[in-house]
């Protein structure tokens, strides 16, 4: 059985809870609301030009590129009701299976390809892309300070609001111990609470009040021990990002070119059948 956590642990861990558990959920709501989910996709198709200036300003990277434009690399005039159901069959039915593929290869390619190929969602975006979207593609409020630092309590604008959400989960990204103190967590938990508040709305609030009280049981407990052991490995992993970033690209790349190439299969069979 583990050790009760002492305060200052407890602090750090109902902080991380509210930050990644609830905070998300609240931005997601106030995106939500600025892209209605039905028009998201032709949202984003109408602002290709901005987008793509803010990739090639390294605003946005390839992993949340592939997100908004999971289409691309599909040529429209292929990209039609005849494709859907190709998209979810084996591809391996049509091309055979390579010596050197895993099943654990296979499962990742045959894995829903709209995940790949398909439509823009707001529940695939993380706080990092949603405040990035609504910073460049709508009309919200600059805070005084930008969005980049931590806004004045007084100022609580939904621009403000996002801006202290997106710098707390800095500071706890970079925060090199797990423990916080009490004073700093009271503070950091009244600008989080009350932003989540007035982006989501009265439920959230409740939710965050509830948080901030409730016993921490022994699933909560196994976060911390989990987050000490890890410690290490996150200062590891960030030495070797961008090399993985670059090497994840290509893969996805290339799974892309593979995913065409059996649709434009299939479809050439069927025409040749149909003859």
């Amino acid at each position: 059985m583990m050790a009760p956590l002492l305060e200052e642990e407890e602090n750090y861990v109902r902080l991380a809870l509210l930050l990644k558990g609830v905070a998300p959920r609240a931005v997601r709501s106030y995106f939500d609301r600025e892209f209605p989910p039905t028009y998201l996709p032709s949202t984003l198709n109408t602002n290709y030009n901005t987008l793509d200036d803010l990739k090639l300003k390294r605003v946005l990277n390839q992993a949340q590129w592939n997100l908004l434009f999971p289409t691309n690399g599909v040529p429209d005039s292929i990209y039609t009701s005849d494709v859907t159901g190709e998209l979810n069959s084996n591809i391996f039915d049509v091309i055979g299976v390579p010596d050197f593929i895993t099943f654990d290869v296979i499962d990742v390619i045959n894995y829903n390809s709209f995940d790949v190929i398909g439509v823009p969602v707001s529940t695939t975006f993380d706080v990092t892309l949603m405040i990035c979207l609504i910073r460049n593609l709508t009309s919200v409020t600059q805070p005084i300070n930008g969005f980049d630092r931590l806004p004045p309590s007084v100022e609580t604008t939904p621009g403000a609001d996002l801006a202290r959400i997106k710098w707390y989960r800095n500071i706890l990204a970079h925060h090199d111990s797990n423990k916080m103190a009490t004073a700093d967590f009271n503070t950091a938990w009244s600008n989080i609470s009350n932003a989540v508040s007035r982006l989501g709305g009265q439920p959230m609030n409740q939710e965050c009040q509830e948080l901030k009280v409730k016993i921490l049981d022994q699933s909560n407990q196994e976060i911390m021990l989990e987050i000490k052991q890890s410690q290490e490995k996150i200062k590891e992993l960030r030495q070797t990002v961008d090399i993985l970033g670059t090497e994840h690209s290509e893969v996805t790349e290339n799974l892309r070119k593979l995913q065409v190439s059996h649709i434009a299969y299939r479809l050439n069979t069927r025409k040749s059948q149909n003859y």
